[in-house]
C-alpha cells in the first residue's frame, strides 16, 4: 500500500467469484504484467490496463483452446494465433474479440481457408484448399460460397461462375473431362434454364430444368431468341470458341 492506503505493488486480488488476479498495482488499479486465473479453469497470461487485459498476452481455455496476441479492453484486437484441441488452427485479423480482416485458418483434416474474414465468419474473397486436392478460389458471405468463384476438382474438371449457399446460382461455364462445356444457367446447384453444351466440334442447345434438359434447340438463332431478359446479358460469352472459353477459365 501506498502513503495513502491505495495498493501499489505487487498484490493478489481475489473476487467473490473465486477469480484470482496477481500482478502489479498502481494506484489500486492493476497495470502491467499480470496472471488472472478464472474459476472455471481459463487463465490469462499479459498485459493489463485499467484492470482489463490490454496489449500482449496469452489466454488458455479450459478445454485446451489457446489464444496468443493482442488484445484492447479485454477483447481480442490486431493480430493474434489461435490454437484448439484438435490442433486446428487461425492466424490473422481480429476486431473487438472477433476475426475481422485476412486470416488463415488450418483444419484438423488438412484444408486450409485463406481469406477475409467479418464477424467470426469467412465473407469476402477467399481461397479454400481442401485436404482431397480441390480448390474453390472466390467469393464467401457468411462461411459459404456466394458471389462469382472457381471451382477445380482436378485438371480435367472446373466451375467458373455464380454461387448462392454453397451452390451453383446463375451463369456458369462447367468443364469436364474429354474438355467437354457446358455454358449455361444454374438454380440451387442444378442446371436451370438455356444451355449450350460443346463436346469436342459438335454443338448442342437446350433448356434445362431442375438439371434436366427440357427441350433441344436445333440453331443458334432460335437458342438466341429463347433467351430471357436476365439471361440477355451473357449472350457474348455464349458466343465464344472453345479457345475463348478455356482463356477465361484460365484467367479467373
Amino acid at each position: 500500500m501506498d502513503s495513502q492506503g491505495l495498493k501499489e505493488g505487487f498484490g493478489i486480488k481475489i473476487w467473490k467469484n473465486k477469480d484470482i488476479l496477481k500482478g502489479i498495482f498502481s494506484k489500486n488499479i492493476i497495470k502491467g504484467w499480470g496472471i488472472l486465473n478464472y474459476f472455471k479453469g481459463d487463465i490469462y497470461k499479459g498485459q493489463f490496463q485499467n484492470e482489463k487485459a490490454s496489449g500482449f498476452g496469452e489466454y488458455y481455455h479450459e478445454n485446451g483452446g489457446i489464444y496468443i496476441g493482442y488484445w484492447d479492453n479485454s477483447y481480442q484486437e490486431d493480430i493474434g494465433i489461435e490454437i484448439w484441441s484438435d490442433n486446428s488452427k487461425y492466424i490473422g485479423q481480429y476486431l473487438n474479440g472477433k476475426k475481422e480482416g485476412i486470416g488463415t485458418f488450418y483444419i484438423e483434416d488438412g484444408s486450409i481457408y485463406k481469406g477475409e474474414w467479418k464477424n467470426n465468419l469467412i465473407n469476402g474473397y477467399g481461397i479454400f484448399k481442401y485436404y482431397d486436392g480441390k480448390i474453390y478460389m472466390g467469393q464467401y458471405k457468411n462461411n459459404m460460397m456466394c458471389g462469382f468463384g472457381n471451382f477445380i476438382w482436378n485438371q480435367d474438371k472446373k466451375y467458373s461462375g455464380f454461387y448462392k449457399n454453397d451452390k451453383k446460382d446463375g451463369f456458369g461455364i462447367f468443364k469436364t473431362k474429354g474438355n467437354k462445356y457446358f455454358i449455361g444457367f444454374w438454380k440451387n446447384g442444378k442446371q436451370e434454364g438455356v444451355g449450350k453444351f460443346i463436346v469436342d466440334n459438335i454443338i448442342k442447345y437446350g433448356i434445362w430444368k431442375n438439371g434436366q434438359k427440357e427441350n433441344e434447340i436445333i440453331s443458334e438463332e432460335e437458342f438466341i431468341n429463347s433467351f430471357n431478359s436476365y439471361e440477355a446479358k451473357y449472350i457474348n460469352i455464349f458466343q465464344w470458341n472453345k479457345e475463348k472459353i478455356e482463356n477465361f477459365m484460365n484467367f479467373t
